[in-house]
């Protein structure tokens, strides 16, 4: 499907995406973001870009409908690894500010696969999921996907958001967005100071069965455009009570976890050139080295 950006430039559509990946603290972006800027109606993330593209232009824009034109409108939408979204957002909205965040790759490809199990998406153990589903790996390739997205907004409108950040300061690290974005700066709301995930995943289901009709019935509302039904489903505990409950994850065990940090350390390496950080602190499992990455450069996302 192939749409104009002249045609897209009618529609009310973002001038920001926070592009991810998840497991990132988008979650902790899209819900300190609130009231403060305009976001798409009743969902976090339309999948636009990726899944739900065959839907057309103005069927996303419609999620902005309601948008006002005093604040800035986005979406955070784990779009990163995925080249025909950042192609997609190019076309339609080529004057869009991209906001990265990256997380210590380790702990988001086992973050990514503990969201997996909790919603009864895979029953494999992690060395075999990863095989099965290598997209995991793929998005967490910073360093491989983040040249595309500067080469087509330009290093100025394209923001990049270290986890250590937001748990070391979280103020610091939404004033960036803020600035970034062009909006006031305003305090962290008191339930998101910790810096802490809100969508953080430390249980299994108690019911697996009950928990895979539960995925497929809440999906069946997302594709219904549902919101409401969804969204109050989730604020009476819901979902909480069918995909929790279970068992607690245990932590990485120690030797796939020396494994993916021998895969992931090239791009670590290339990352830290790109944006003048100090990321040793990715380079070896946190209980051999807690240092947060240091040093941000006055080059830093551009």
């Amino acid at each position: 499907m192939t749409q104009s950006s002249n045609t897209a430039r009618e529609l009310r559509l973002p001038d920001f995406v926070g592009v991810g990946p998840g497991r990132t603290g988008t979650t902790w972006l899209h819900e300190v973001l609130k009231g403060h800027v305009n976001l798409p109606a009743g969902i976090k993330e339309t999948d636009f870009f990726t899944t739900n593209y065959n839907k057309g232009i103005e069927w996303y824009a419609d999620h902005f409908r309601d948008a006002d034109r005093i604040r800035p409108t986005g979406e955070i939408n784990p779009y990163f690894g995925f080249p025909e979204a950042a192609e997609r957002i190019a076309i339609h909205i080529p004057r869009c500010k991209i906001i990265c965040t990256f997380r210590n790759p380790v702990e988001r490809i086992y973050s990514a696969y503990k969201l997996w199990r909790h919603y009864t998406l895979t029953n494999d153990p992690l060395d075999v999921f990863l095989v099965k589903v290598p997209q995991i790996i793929e998005v967490t390739r910073y360093a491989t996907h983040l040249p595309d997205y500067r080469a087509r907004f330009g290093n100025d409108r394209v923001l990049v958001l270290l986890n250590d950040d937001l748990r070391a300061d979280p103020q610091a690290y939404l004033d960036r967005v803020c600035d970034f974005i062009g909006i006031e700066r305003y305090p962290v709301p008191a339930s998101a100071a910790a810096g802490e995930p809100i969508n953080s995943i430390n249980d299994l289901p108690r019911f697996p069965r009950a928990a895979r009709r539960a995925r497929k019935f809440m999906h069946w509302l997302e594709d219904k455009q549902a919101y409401a039904t969804t969204n109050f489903l989730e604020q009476a505990g819901a979902w909480k009570l069918a995909f929790g409950g279970g068992p607690k994850f245990p932590p990485l065990d120690p030797a796939i976890e020396a494994r993916l940090h021998e895969l992931m350390r090239p791009e670590i390496d290339a990352l830290e050139q790109m944006i003048g950080r100090d990321l040793s602190a990715w380079k070896s499992p946190r209980a051999k080295s807690s240092r947060a990455p240091a040093g941000a450069s006055a080059a830093q996302g551009k």
